[in-house]
Formats: structure tokens, C-alpha cells, sequence
């Protein structure tokens, strides 16, 4: 079984998504069972639906809490190796 890779510090694209949405940076601080901290300097709210992608890996999560020094975010769904669904998009487009 594939587990999630990341180190602490960890560069990743963040995309808050809804009414409210919004693209940036983040670092990933900490990670626990299906939580994650992060720290962005994107506005995020209680609730809401975020993206996260870094190294072929994609997250898709709700924010738990948010602080001064950043949010908590539960994790839904994980895809973690996006280069490998390449081939999938391009038979799809062809045919």
C-alpha cells in the first residue's frame, strides 16, 4: 500500500474552493491519522472545502480550525500519484 509522502516544511499548492475561492502556497507542518496542519497565506474559514497538491499527490479535505499560526484540514480523499492517470486522459480525449 502507498503512503502519503511529505517532510516537515513541505511545499504544496492550496486551493480553497467554493464561494470563497482562492489559490496559493502552503506548508505542510504536521501530519496525524487524517489530519493535517498546514500554514498559508491564504484566508481560510471553518468548513471550508480545500485542495492541497504537491509531488504528484492530491488531497481533498474540509478545514477542522483555524489559529494564528495556521489550520488543521481533515482528509477526504487521496490520490497519490496523479502522473500515473496521464495516459487515462489522453485515451479519453482520443476516442
Amino acid at each position: 500500500m502507498r503512503e502519503l509522502n511529505w517532510k516537515p516544511e513541505q511545499s504544496a499548492e492550496l486551493s480553497v474552493l467554493g464561494e470563497e475561492a482562492c489559490a496559493g502556497s502552503a506548508r505542510i507542518l504536521e501530519f496525524s491519522g487524517k489530519r493535517m496542519r498546514l500554514a498559508a497565506g491564504l484566508p481560510v474559514k471553518s468548513g471550508a472545502a480545500v485542495r492541497l497538491e504537491w509531488d504528484g499527490q492530491l488531497l481533498l479535505g474540509q478545514v477542522l480550525n483555524t489559529d494564528a499560526g495556521g489550520f488543521w484540514m481533515e482528509i477526504h480523499h487521496m490520490l497519490l500519484d496523479t502522473g500515473a492517470l496521464s495516459w487515462q486522459k489522453k485515451a479519453w480525449q482520443r476516442g
